[in-house]
């Protein structure tokens, strides 16, 4: 009896063989999962569960295409036929040839060069390691597909010619990306600033969250979320706020008009004390009767306090100004509110 002009005989002898392929792949799977996965994990290196991770799926798959393709050995087809079915299979050794590269590249990447950039000090190669992660990838899966296009007799030529007028159009229309890009590297390499850093820029405010490839977000103080274009920071004007060692306060303090020289000599010596005295201030101290207000005689006090955080600057402040105020209450100084000396001339 005859099959599509086989016997019956060699058509049970493929199904059997392929059958048989299955069988092995299973089992050679069920090996790597219940058995060599568990050896490994006791082992104090990655590189052999990266190496077993990739190969898993790609080994099952190349014990099934061999048997299977041993099997078609029996059968009698038409030369077209195998022609189709021995490229065929080197399709599916190149494509799992590329399968075990993504995932192997993908692995050194999860276990070795990452971890390694984050226990470093600076933030560039943090920045640039995820994003080339991704083109590795892409760049290995390309190049898998047009392994597996040449090996099937296809002229790859024209398709890489045509990539080439697709790539410049690409770039032209992502130009404002790559900008962005480079920005973001040199940023990355000039570090005006830092993750968590409180900064000043293009008219926002607030802590930076995150300096990606493309831009740079900045959490606002009322919580707004701002993203700005790497291109525009770099041609920007950025205030560092947190790398200040100290933050200056400049303050007015009126007295009323009728505080004689002598309590304006006292109020500048004890403003002075308190601002010399308190462990949070820092020099210059300026304290100087600057002028005659509209209702109040003004000293200037200038003073700087150590930058260790807002809510310290507030409570320093909140400090001195409690103290000057007691002081003064003390010594019978008054400070001046807004007033207004009205005089009525009466016509007899």
């Amino acid at each position: 009896m005859e099959v599509f002009g086989n016997d019956l005989y060699n058509i049970i002898i493929f199904i059997l063989i392929a059958v048989f392929g299955v069988l092995v792949g299973k089992i050679v799977d069920r090996i790597i999962r219940n058995y060599l996965k568990r050896i490994i994990n006791k082992t104090k290196t990655k590189f052999d569960d990266i190496l077993l991770d990739a190969i898993d799926l790609p080994i099952i798959v190349l014990v099934v295409t061999i048997f299977f393709y041993f099997g078609l050995r029996f059968l009698t087809l038409p030369d077209y036929l195998f022609k189709i079915i021995n490229e065929s299979v080197k399709v599916v050794v190149i494509l799992c040839a590329t399968y075990f590269a993504v995932k192997f590249l993908d692995g050194v990447f999860e276990h070795y060069l990452i971890p390694l950039t984050e226990r470093t000090e600076t933030e560039l190669d943090e920045h640039i390691i995820k994003p080339l992660k991704k083109v590795v990838k892409i760049l290995t899966i390309i190049l898998g597909l047009l392994t597996a296009l040449s090996s099937v007799g296809y002229d790859i030529t024209a398709l890489l010619a045509g990539l080439g007028v697709g790539g410049l159009a690409v770039a032209l229309a992502m130009q404002d990306t790559i900008k962005n890009f480079i920005a973001g590297i040199l940023i990355l390499i000039d570090k005006p600033f830092s993750l968590g850093h409180w900064v000043k820029v293009k008219g926002a405010e607030g802590i930076v969250e995150e300096i990606g490839i493309r831009s740079t977000r900045i959490r606002t103080f009322d919580h707004t979320l701002i993203t700005i274009p790497n291109s525009e920071l770099l041609d920007s004007a950025i205030e560092n706020l947190t790398v200040r060692d100290r933050r200056r306060v400049l303050t007015t303090i009126g007295l009323t008009y009728d505080t004689p020289v002598e309590k304006i000599e006292k109020a500048k010596e004890i403003v002075k004390t308190i601002l010399e005295e308190h462990p949070a201030t820092l020099p210059p101290y300026r304290v100087h009767f600057k002028e005659y207000g509209d209702w109040s005689l003004n000293l200037r006090v200038e003073y700087f306090i150590r930058n260790m955080g807002f809510d310290y600057y507030l409570n320093a402040i909140d400090e001195i100004n409690l103290k000057i105020k007691k002081e003064f209450e003390k010594e019978g100084i008054e400070m001046a509110f807004p007033t207004y000396t009205v005089y009525l001339n009466k016509d007899n």
